[in-house]
């Protein structure tokens, strides 16, 4: 199933210090993460809980999450990201991977959430990502 992903309207966006936000009519919150940024865990722990506050208890969210070039990310904020209470609200994640540090990280996050209710994937093609979400939320 490939679905356009240009037919998509946001309904709602969000800034922080790291990363734009926006909830699509699809149900996917995009997750666009800036441009030469370093995660701590305060920043992690700050989109967690704007991202609790947005969950109705029933439908998990499904996200996809594009990192910006040369994006890094703490120890403490990558442990912070695979703990089974940060992800009980969430149904999947679709992670864009432009380069090989992203990969060794989200190899890293992926080998821990195994082990959770949560579904993990990388990608090098966000429609690839959309299409898997979405595939994911229809079933």
């Amino acid at each position: 199933m490939t679905i356009d992903s240009s037919t998509y309207s946001i309904l709602e966006s969000h800034v922080d210090r790291v990363s734009r936000l926006e909830f699509w009519d699809n149900d996917i919150i995009y997750i666009k993460l800036n441009d030469n940024i370093h995660i701590e865990f305060e920043d992690s722990q700050k989109q967690h809980l704007y991202l609790k506050s947005k969950y109705d208890g029933i439908n998990k969210h499904i996200v996809l999450v594009e990192p910006g070039y040369d994006t890094s990310i703490s120890k403490e904020a990558r442990e912070f990201a695979s703990r089974p209470e940060s992800n009980d609200m969430t149904l999947a994640t679709a992670v864009v991977v432009r380069s090989l540090a992203h990969r060794i990280i989200i190899n890293f996050i992926i080998n821990f959430t195994r082990q959770q209710t949560m579904k993990m994937k990388m990608f090098d093609n966000k429609q690839k990502a959309i299409d898997w979400l979405l595939s994911l939320k229809n079933n």
